[in-house]
């Protein structure tokens, strides 16, 4: 029998080569978020996904998900957003196998593949450590980041109701977010 760790790596195989991108309503194909992904956006299913093979991290999130449960791997997925100004986010999804927990990324160029932690917490803090990739190295306040638990978005959803959709999960800011800039205190003594 083939274990978990190892259908992952064959399902991450399977979504590699989806480019970053989205599509409105019409099947019309975007690269660059500032096209006008907050007005004409639209969440496609999996199956729109997978034709497309364009998505950006909350749709590959999905895919993912989709794939991921269908071999019986449990996951969760979060969502990190500086809400005001730009709305700066990211989602991933992470999974645990074998007493460590993955991190199973497409969109983040810098982070592709799937990464090995020994908590969810080093996951977290290694999203957070990044964010200013994830910026695209504009200047933000970490103290404004949020960080939720979500389950599936509606596919069809567009941006705004998919992040009011995130704010309706479990917010884990609190518990994330101040033991980071603890140990980054820490580590500047």
């Amino acid at each position: 029998m083939i274990d978990m760790l190892e259908k992952a790596y064959e399902i991450y195989d399977k979504i590699k080569d989806i480019k970053y991108g989205w599509t409105d309503k019409n099947g019309n194909i975007y690269e660059h978020i500032q096209d006008g992904l907050e007005k004409k956006f639209v969440f496609q299913s999996t199956e729109q996904i997978e034709k497309s093979r364009v998505g950006i991290c909350w749709e590959t999130v999905e895919l993912s998900r989709k794939y991921l449960e269908d071999n019986n791997i449990p996951c969760k997925t979060y969502f990190f957003v500086i809400p005001n100004g730009k709305f700066y986010c990211h989602s991933i999804l992470v999974f645990k196998a074998n007493d460590k927990y993955y991190w199973f990324e497409n969109s983040f160029v810098d982070m592709k593949g799937i990464k090995e932690f020994n908590s969810l917490d080093e996951v977290i803090y290694c999203i957070l450590d990044n964010f200013k990739k994830i910026v695209n190295g504009n200047d933000f306040n970490i103290n404004n980041i949020k960080i939720y638990e979500y389950n599936k978005p509606k596919d069809g959803t567009n941006c705004v109701l998919f992040y009011f959709h995130c704010f309706r999960g479990k917010n884990i800011t609190k518990k994330y977010l101040i033991n980071y800039l603890n140990s980054i205190e820490e580590k500047n003594k």
